[in-house]
């Protein structure tokens, strides 16, 4: 293996870290049980790492089944220079509940298909015995995922896909590496802006025994360099001259550097705050404030799959692609939908200027159709999330499932709080698994004073959240009623199809809310939709939308791209004139 040097953990980074994408083997046993499975001594077959098994990238093309276990293995020969030292070995994501094993040995479990597996080997496992001999190590990965048999939370994921449901990710879909550790190292580093956004706070964790010296130091995008000393385990101030704020249009960055005795880690820091109130002094509307100012949330919709590689993109360049279209079409911001996105897809939201509206990964169950769902985006209808009913209409009716999705909403909102971008969180989507949603909201300000939540996206709102947030298809939009002082964020709307021949998924019907015949039909559709419903509502007090979808995925055609991303369906140019229009529309209601 050669050494990558473009860390896979822009936030996390150290100077040495080995990927360990490519080629494993893989087997499929009968039985769901990861402790009683042994391992076979013949029938593995090759498999490309970090695609899922269900996709052709992987060399596989096969579905697991929920009562199937996929097993994963390879030699991890350890470079010389890291002989005695410990291993920190991560898997970005693996859907679902996995077991990692080192030599037969256990190291680590877990359970949720969206989030890093970690684990740390000690030197007697890196040199040594019969499996360390020479370097050399049997790394095996254990996975069962039961999609849709189970309230697990698994996004969109189906057995059997179907109009808005899609094919199921098993195993690792999260790109794979392992680096060297000191006897002492960093476990967890927080930079975070000071209210006055003059300097941040930094809180430097270790896996030492007790409170030790860090030194921290901050270089912003003009090489200007802060050097501070502090104390592990505490927060430590540290102003810097000359603040640089963070915004779409100036997505400023500080480059982090924490030295801990022999351990130094990089990341990356912006300066800038997040909140809503009044529209000047006027106090009528309350708008989406950042850095202390009104800001229009323009943030389509991006699920991040792709044809042949399922929710695990090509490549990074596919990523940065994706992202610079939505820039170049005049959208500031993107939302992640009921999925968790590789580090390096918030890095590069961090760097090109793209607010994120993050969603939880929905999981339970779907209360509702899509007919039954048009009555109610009609109707504005709501029932209360807190009954025992209700948690069993939306599939939680377990406590345990309740809990599981408490802790892994947790796990997200700690996982993603380093990265400027992230501006909000959803916790609900269409009632998908939704209960409590009022205790979930508290739960992650708990976590995150510093982002809005909007705590039920769609409907079943139960007033409360940062927003007042619906979702519009194929009824006329209109805006919010007076007596809700929340600002208004249509969540989802759109959804304008054209199936492109030659780069539609399969010749299967096609799932929409609005055809046309061509590009010309699509660009009028488009055109309308703006000049005769969204941007009057930005004069209405409209402070944040959605539109669906930044790429077509499997059935649905309503992308701005098709699903191969080969054909952007909307030229460019026209979509950053109506935004630029809709952007306008919301300046001249601020100035009004």
């Amino acid at each position: 293996m050669d050494a990558e040097h473009r860390h896979p953990d822009p936030m996390c980074e150290r100077a040495q870290s080995v990927l360990l994408d490519g080629w494993w083997e893989h087997v499929v046993l009968p039985g769901a049980d990861l402790d009683r499975q042994d391992l076979p001594a013949h029938g593995w077959e090759p498999v490309r790492v970090p695609f899922a098994i269900e996709t052709p990238d992987s060399g596989v093309s096969r579905q697991l089944q929920p009562d199937e276990t996929l097993v994963y293995r390879r030699r991890l020969t350890v470079p010389g220079s890291w002989a005695g030292r410990r291993l920190r070995l991560v898997l970005s994501a693996v859907d679902h509940s996995c077991q990692l094993r080192v030599g037969g040995r256990v190291v680590a479990e877990h359970v949720g298909g969206y989030l890093p597996v970690e684990a740390v080997l000690g030197p007697e496992e890196t040199s040594g015995g019969p499996d360390g001999a020479g370097g050399g190590l049997e790394l095996v990965v254990l996975v069962t995922d039961p999609t849709d048999t189970a309230c697990v939370q698994r996004g969109k994921q189906v057995l059997s896909p179907r109009t808005i449901w899609y094919t199921a990710t098993s195993g690792i879909w999260g790109t794979t590496w392992v680096e060297p550790l000191p006897q002492v190292a960093v476990t967890g580093l927080r930079v975070e802006p000071l209210p006055g956004l003059d300097g941040f706070r930094v809180r430097v964790d270790t896996d030492g025994v007790g409170p030790t010296r860090c030194e921290l130091t901050l270089v912003s995008a003009d090489g200007d360099e802060t050097v501070t000393t502090g104390r592990t385990g505490t927060w430590t101030r540290v102003p810097v001259e000359r603040p640089q704020l963070w915004s779409p249009r100036s997505p400023a960055l500080y480059r982090v550097r924490v030295r801990v005795d022999e351990d130094e880690v990089s990341s990356w820091a912006g300066l800038r705050s997040v909140g809503v109130g009044p529209e000047g002094g006027s106090g009528r509307n309350r708008r989406v404030l950042l850095n202390g100012e009104p800001v229009l949330v323009n943030a389509p919709l991006s699920q991040g799959y792709w044809p042949s590689s399922g929710m695990t993109p090509p490549d990074e360049d596919a990523i940065e692609r994706d992202l610079r279209t939505l820039k170049k079409m005049g959208f500031n911001a993107v939302r992640v939908h009921t999925k968790v996105e590789s580090r390096r897809f918030y890095h590069l939201c961090d760097r090109l200027g793209l607010m994120v509206v993050q969603d939880m990964v929905s999981g339970g169950r779907a209360p509702l159709g899509i007919r039954a769902s048009g009555v109610v985006q009609a109707l504005g209808l709501t029932v209360p999330d807190r009954s025992r009913l209700f948690h069993q209409w939306t599939g939680r009716g377990r406590a345990a499932d309740r809990a599981q999705f408490a802790r892994e909403l947790a796990a997200m909102v700690r996982h993603l709080r380093c990265h400027p971008s992230v501006i909000m969180w959803v916790p609900f989507n269409e009632g998908w698994g939704q209960f409590d949603s009022r205790l979930a909201e508290a739960a992650v300000r708990r976590l995150d004073p510093t982002r809005l939540v909007d705590a039920v996206s769609g409907w079943f709102d139960q007033g409360g959240g940062d927003l007042r947030s619906r979702h519009r298809y194929v009824l006329r939009l209109r805006p919010a009623p007076r007596r809700d002082r929340r600002p208004y964020y249509l969540s989802e709307l759109g959804g304008l199809n054209l199936a492109v021949p030659g780069h539609v998924w399969r010749d299967e019907p096609q799932f929409g809310y609005g055809f046309s015949a061509d590009a010309g039909a699509l660009a009028e559709a488009m055109t309308r939709l703006y000049r005769e419903q969204l941007i009057p509502l930005a004069r209405r007090g409209l402070t944040a939308c959605t539109y669906t979808q930044v790429s077509d995925v499997e059935r649905e055609t309503n992308g701005l791209m098709t699903y191969d991303r080969e054909v952007t369906k909307v030229e460019p140019s026209l979509m950053a004139l109506l935004n630029g229009e809709l952007e306008e529309a919301f300046r001249s209601a601020l100035a009004s």
